[in-house]
């Protein structure tokens, strides 16, 4: 016969109520109960039924993290950052994470579908928003709670999501060159697909106009050349470190000759030199946020759907330099 709570108790001397707190480690059992409890279960050989757990709560106490469809996900960073940083919050709450990734739409889709028709998670945090797609058509349509990485395009009043101001660091990235006399300021990106592209490029438009300066977009290819730009806003740092070794090639330095500024502040910010100039999104604290966002909808179904904006902060370092300076 299996080993139960109540014989735990019964051998440690306490209530069951507090051999289930011992389990949940929680903090108002004295370390002194916890060991006693814990040397019960050892010596009665005591092991946690998930599956009766399970049954009985009606969860399963996992959220599902599913990643963008994209390829390779290695080069950029901000994945594993915030992915360390979900895992890390959701352990303080006694909550496991599952990963659901692939190349392709449909195939996140059917992991997803898969994984809530079996129980395995009790929801999900998607890393990406931007434009509807079928996974979170499928999980908004069942009623599913989920929590978005990001600004959808659309339901933003009826969908969850935790992101940074990103039109406002737009604004910011763009404004700063311009303290330091630069004009001639372009935008570079590497693909136009995304909110955060779309709202990021939005804010350095509004602020080049605003000025009375000619916005431009310059999209990263082999053969990209700058015209009379003495600044540029570029749309992450992956990206601004090909920029600059591609101006290098061409006999270009940064910040001597032109000026860059970037987004995220990862590890890459500071691989080579010149460091970058980069505003620190919080990454940290957006994963911990989508977690936090998620338990509050999973505890209380009429939970307000809203949108939790995570501060930034300029770093400044190495790729940005006063025009008189160039």
């Amino acid at each position: 016969m299996a080993v139960t709570i109540k014989d735990v108790a019964k051998k440690a001397g306490v209530n069951a109520s507090t051999v289930s707190r011992v389990l949940k480690d929680s903090s108002e059992i004295s370390e002194k109960t916890k060991v006693k409890v814990r040397k019960a279960m050892q010596e009665l050989g005591y092991t946690r039924n998930v599956a009766a757990q399970i049954l009985a709560s009606g969860k399963s106490n996992t959220i599902g993290v599913v990643f963008p469809p994209v390829e390779d996900k290695s080069n950029q960073p901000f994945y594993m950052k915030v992915l360390t940083s979900i895992n890390e919050t959701a352990r303080k709450y006694d909550v496991s994470i599952a990963v659901v990734t692939g190349y392709q739409e449909s195939e996140l889709k059917q992991q997803v579908e898969l994984m809530y028709s079996e129980k395995r998670v009790d929801g999900f945090i998607v890393l990406y928003a931007g434009k509807a797609d079928s996974v979170r058509n499928y999980l908004f349509d069942n009623k599913i709670p989920f929590v978005l990485l990001g600004t959808p395009t659309e339901k933003q009043n009826e969908i969850t999501h935790v992101d940074n101001d990103n039109v406002l660091m737009g604004h910011e990235a763009t404004r700063y060159l311009m303290t330091l006399g630069h004009s001639e300021i372009s935008f570079v990106t590497d693909t136009k697909d995304g909110e955060v592209f779309e709202e990021r490029y939005q804010g350095y438009q509004d602020e080049m106009l605003k000025k009375q300066s000619k916005p431009n977009l310059l999209v990263f290819e082999e053969n990209m050349t700058l015209k009379d730009e003495t600044g540029l806003v570029v749309m992450d740092e992956v990206l601004a470190l090909k920029v600059i070794s591609r101006l290098s090639e061409q006999g270009i330095k940064v910040p001597e000759d032109v000026s860059v500024i970037t987004y995220n502040n990862s590890a890459f910010s500071t691989l080579v030199h010149p460091y970058l100039t980069t505003f620190d999104i919080n990454i940290v604290r957006l994963g911990a946020a989508t977690v936090e966002k998620f338990l509050g909808l999973t505890q209380n179904k009429e939970a307000f759907h809203d949108k939790t904006i995570i501060p930034f902060e300029l770093i400044l370092r190495e790729t940005t330099a006063p025009k008189e300076k160039q």
